[in-house]
C-alpha cells in the first residue's frame, strides 16, 4: 500500500516534519509539498496518507477521507483546529511546531533533533535558543533535500561540529539584516484591512522576507506586508507587532498562519486587497 506525505512546501516548518517522515519510511513513500490555494493532483485513492503542517479546508479534507486508506493529520495552526480534530486520526498542538510533532510521531522513542527544536523555535516566533536565526538564514539557501538536511541535522546533534556550522550561519545572517535593512528602506504606505501599514518586497529567500516584514511592523504597527512574485500570483506575508492577530486577516483570503506571521496567495491578475497610500515612485 502507497504511503503519501503531504507536507507544508517551501517552509521549514513544513520540510523538517517531512523530514521526520523519511527517517521513518524513507524513500517507500511519496512526498508531495503543498501551498494554500493549490490542491494537488494526487487524491490519495487508496494510499495511507499523512498531512503535516498542512490541512486543507473541510470538504476537500473529506474528499481525502473518503479515498484514502486512511488519514492523519498533525499540524499545530489554531485556524484550522476544528478541521484538523474533525479527522480520524491526528495530532494538534498549537504550542508546538509541525516538524516536532511529526517527529515525536514518527519517532516516540528518540529524542528531538536539535535542527527541529531551532525550527521550531523559528517558527512559532520564541527565538529562545542561541542562533536559531542564523541557523534558519543558513538553512533557507540549503536545498530542501532530505540528504542535505540529514547532514546538517547530524552536525548539529556533534558537538565537536556544531560550532563550525552555526560560525558559518552567523555570517549568512548578518548579511541577510543587512539586506533586509535596504529592502526596507524601499518599502511604500499602503491601506490594507483598515490599517495603514507598509508594503514591501523580498524575493526569493525567506529570511529576508521574514526580516523585512519584521522590520516594517516595528517601524509601523500593528502589521506590515511582504510580497513576492510568482508565475501564478502573489504571495503575501503578513508580519504583526503582537497587538492583533494576523492569521485571522490571512484566512479571509484562503490562507493561514500564527498571530504574529501568516501569509496567503492571490492571483496575478488580482484584484488587490491594498490601495496606495505612498505616492512617492518606486526606486
Amino acid at each position: 500500500m502507497r504511503t503519501i506525505i503531504f507536507y507544508h512546501g517551501h517552509c521549514p516548518d513544513g520540510f523538517g516534519g517531512a523530514y521526520a517522515a523519511w527517517k521513518k519510511f524513507g524513500d517507500t513513500a511519496e512526498y508531495i509539498g503543498l501551498r494554500h490555494g493549490n490542491v494537488p493532483e494526487e487524491d490519495g485513492t487508496g494510499a495511507n496518507v499523512y498531512f503535516i503542517d498542512f490541512c486543507f479546508p473541510k470538504e476537500i479534507m473529506d474528499g481525502f477521507v473518503e479515498r484514502a486508506a486512511s488519514v492523519t493529520v498533525l499540524d499545530h495552526h489554531e485556524g484550522v483546529s476544528d478541521i484538523v480534530k474533525s479527522m480520524p486520526a491526528y495530532v494538534f498542538d498549537s504550542n508546538r511546531s509541525g516538524a516536532t510533532i511529526a517527529w515525536s510521531f514518527f519517532h516516540p522513542d528518540t529524542k528531538i533533533p536539535i535542527l527541529l527544536t531551532h525550527i521550531e523555535d523559528d517558527d512559532l516566533f520564541r527565538f529562545l535558543l542561541p542562533d536559531t536565526r542564523a541557523l534558519l538564514s543558513y538553512l533557507e539557501v540549503r536545498p530542501f533535500e532530505f540528504p542535505v538536511w540529514d547532514e546538517v541535522a547530524r552536525t548539529l546533534d556533534d558537538p565537536e561540529k556544531s560550532e563550525t556550522l552555526f560560525s558559518k550561519a552567523r555570517i549568512y545572517a548578518e548579511y541577510f539584516e543587512l539586506l533586509a535593512g535596504v529592502a526596507a528602506d524601499q518599502a511604500k504606505l499602503v491601506s490594507f484591512e483598515g490599517y495603514e501599514c507598509y508594503f514591501g518586497t523580498a524575493h526569493p529567500i525567506k529570511p529576508m522576507k521574514s526580516l523585512v516584514g519584521n522590520l516594517l511592523a516595528k517601524k509601523k504597527g500593528p502589521l506590515s506586508l511582504t510580497v513576492t512574485a510568482h508565475p501564478s500570483g502573489y504571495g503575501v506575508s503578513i508580519r504583526g507587532d503582537g497587538t492583533i492577530d494576523v492569521s485571522k486577516i490571512a484566512q479571509k483570503y484562503g490562507g493561514n498562519g500564527h498571530p504574529n506571521s501568516a501569509g496567503f496567495l492571490i492571483a496575478r491578475k488580482g484584484p488587490f486587497p491594498w490601495e496606495k497610500i505612498d505616492e512617492a515612485p518606486l526606486d
